[in-house]
This record gives structure tokens, sequence and C-alpha cells, in this order.
């Protein structure tokens, strides 16, 4: 979209953002320009070939071609300002993630959990956006600063050289360099557009914002997607596995008896990462839960939010009376 404020063209290049070469206000619309006129006329759009570095340098005479190539060339070695560039936030808007009726029961729970916290995100931009807001006002002043009047100056004098060297040429004579710019015209420029560029970018840092927030809640929602992706086929290798020939599989009893023959408290995790080593699955901690407690020597406890496998203890006597057994035939294996 390209829209004008008074004689300057500002291109919005995005929704909520503007970008505008600063340069461009040093040339006047010809439309906002009286046909009268037509010696500024000319002055403009000679400025306009200047500063777009497609400046006609052809002339009858040699001297007046090498004159008119050195306007050129002062003029496209003047330092470039940047653009002036404001980009206002946007607040992120997260698509719900869909639960799927193959999904286990810790996936669905966690999928719901994440819809529920980014499905009504929202983020305050109110102070951020004011100073984007000021971008008018930031290009008005950049434009009646001193430093731009002195940049405006130097082009248009330039300009004016390279009219009054065409002039001569039509004319049959040669340019007597009377309104050449000094190499002092030439300094005050050059600092004057040092300035400049330090107030542009000052500008653009406050009007293109960044939201830490914002940034974080993206990366967070792109882990969660990632993560749910990854559980959903840890669960589709478990669904395989389960599916196996039962000859192909260790029974979970044997296989914590193997791991933990004398122990009465251990970690579940411990456990998980075992049996991935064992097997190269990787079961989740309700898998794992349900097939542990399923034997019936073993429970799963949660304490301090860290999961522990305890073995069922059994005295002697509770033993003998219930069961039968004379425990000194049996290995000592008791679970909490």
């Amino acid at each position: 979209m390209i829209s004008t404020i008074g004689t300057t063209t500002i291109q919005t290049t995005a929704p909520n953002s503007l970008v505008m070469n600063p340069t461009s206000m040093l040339v006047e619309m010809k439309s906002f320009i009286p046909s009268s006129f037509t010696f500024e006329t000319e002055i403009q759009r000679i400025k306009q070939e200047l500063l777009t570095s497609n400046l006609d340098c052809s002339a009858k005479d040699e001297t007046n071609e090498q004159y008119l190539y050195e306007m050129e060339d002062l003029i496209d070695h003047l330092p470039k300002l940047p653009e002036i560039q404001q980009q206002k936030l946007t607040i992120p808007e997260f698509d719900e993630i869909e639960v799927k009726a193959t999904d286990s029961v810790e996936i669905k729970k966690f999928i719901r959990k994440v819809n529920y916290e980014f499905l009504g995100f929202h983020c305050n931009h109110k102070v951020m956006d004011k100073d984007c807001d000021m971008v008018y006002k930031n290009i008005s002043d950049i434009y009646k600063s001193g430093e731009f009047k002195t940049y405006d100056n130097f082009v248009s004098l330039a300009a004016k050289c390279v009219w009054q060297i065409r002039d001569k040429d039509r004319r049959g004579k040669v340019w007597n360099e009377q309104i050449k710019p000094t190499a002092s015209d030439l300094k005050k420029t050059i600092d004057a557009l040092v300035v400049l560029a330090g107030f542009i970018s000052m500008y653009n840092a406050k009007m293109n914002p960044q939201c830490s927030k914002c940034k974080a809640a993206m990366r967070k929602y792109n882990y969660s997607v990632k993560e749910i992706e990854r559980m959903r086929n840890d669960y589709a290798d478990l669904k395989k596995e389960a599916e196996k020939p039962a000859e192909n599989k260790m029974d979970m009893l044997a296989f914590l008896n193997k791991n933990y023959p004398t122990a009465d408290d251990f970690l579940l995790s411990d456990v998980k990462k075992k049996y991935k080593e064992t097997f190269g699955i990787v079961k989740t901690f309700d898998v794992l839960k349900e097939e542990i407690e399923a034997t019936k020597l073993f429970r799963v406890s949660r304490i301090h939010n860290v999961y522990h496998v305890k073995a069922y203890k059994i005295t002697g006597v509770e033993m003998r009376v219930d069961i039968g057994l004379d425990l000194t035939i049996y290995p000592k294996i008791y679970f909490c």
C-alpha cells in the first residue's frame, strides 16, 4: 500500500508496518508545483535523478560532461540514510491442537492443557504501540531539523550546478564552476547525515519493539506441538509392541526381579531408562505404572513429584498365616 504525507511517499509493506526512505523528502512532487515555475520543476527533476543515480551525463563539450559526472559522484558518495521503519506488535494467535481418538489419556490431558493456555493468550502492548504511533511526528521532526535542511541545500546546490552545466553546454560554452559546492559544504553535509542517521536509528528502535512475553509464548507453543508429536510417536511404538506375540516380550515381574533383585525402593524413571536400554522401547509413566502394579507385588508412589516403585512388605507371621508359606525357602524380596 502506498500513501503520501505532503510530498513524502510512504510504503506499508505488511499489516501494522511502515517503511520510508527519508531521502524521498528531498524531492517535491510535480503535482504540487505550479506549472509557471519551470526552473523549480527542472531542479526537482534533477534532484530526483541525482538521488537515484540516474543522471544523464551526456554533453557536447567533454569538459562539461566531466563536470556532470563529478556532480553525480558527489551525491553518490554521500553516506546513505537508513530507512525509517515502523512495525507495530501483533498479538500471536495460536491454532487449536486437535485431540485424536487414538491419543492416550496422558496425551489428551496434555493437549487440553496446552489448548487452555494458548487459545486465550493475550498481551498488553499499549505502551509500545504508543511509541509506534509517533511515526509521523518523528518523520516531521526529521524533515524540520537543521541537519536535514543542510542535506537538502547541498543536493539542491548540486542540482543547480547540473542545470547550469547543461545550460552552458546548450549554448556552446564551458561551465565556469561559479557555484560549485566547496569542501566545507561537503563536510557539513556529511556531519549532518551522520546526525540524521543517529536520529533515525533511535526512532526505529522505539518504533520496532520486541515483546519478550509474546516471543516466549510462541517458543513454548512450538515446543508443545513438537512434544505432542513425540508422545504420539512413542505411544504408537508402544501399541506395536503390545501387538507382538507374548513369547517376544519379557514379563514385567521377570524384568523387575532381574534388574532389582534386592531393592525395595527405586525410581520409576530408572525403570523407564533400563526398559528402553533393554528393549529399545520408550514406555510412559502411565503404562509402566499400570504394568508394574499389575504384578500385585509392586506399587508406584509419588513423593515430592518423584515417582518411586516400592515392593509390598509382608511380615513373616502374616505370610505364614495368610498364605501358609515358609519364608526360609524364598529369597529376601519384600516390596514396600
